[in-house]
């Protein structure tokens, strides 16, 4: 079966969905609005995102990256890190 997992949050704030949770990691669909921001926060894992559809910074090590469709940033845990939404954004987390 093939899915648009585009459909899956509508914009509103910062939502999240997990779409595959199981004992070898999880794979979660965040949509970001405009403007708004996940505070700085740390991961419990190594991780990596992907982003389908927006702009965003994301801090890291005191610095910016503008990241925008098809671009993914890996990171390792328990490294501060926050995201700025440029624009309604999705994006897939992977830990």
């Amino acid at each position: 079966m093939i899915e648009n997992i585009l459909t899956h949050l509508a914009y509103g704030g910062v939502k999240t969905k997990k779409l595959i949770a199981n004992e070898t990691g999880n794979v979660i669909l965040i949509a970001i609005s405009k403007g708004d921001e996940l505070k700085k926060h740390i991961s419990n894992t190594d991780a990596s995102i992907l982003i389908l559809e927006g702009e965003l910074f994301f801090k890291i090590n005191g610095q910016s990256h503008l990241l925008t469709p098809m671009d993914m940033f890996e990171f390792k845990k328990q490294v501060p890190h926050a995201i700025e939404a440029l624009s309604d954004t999705k994006l897939i987390l992977i830990k």
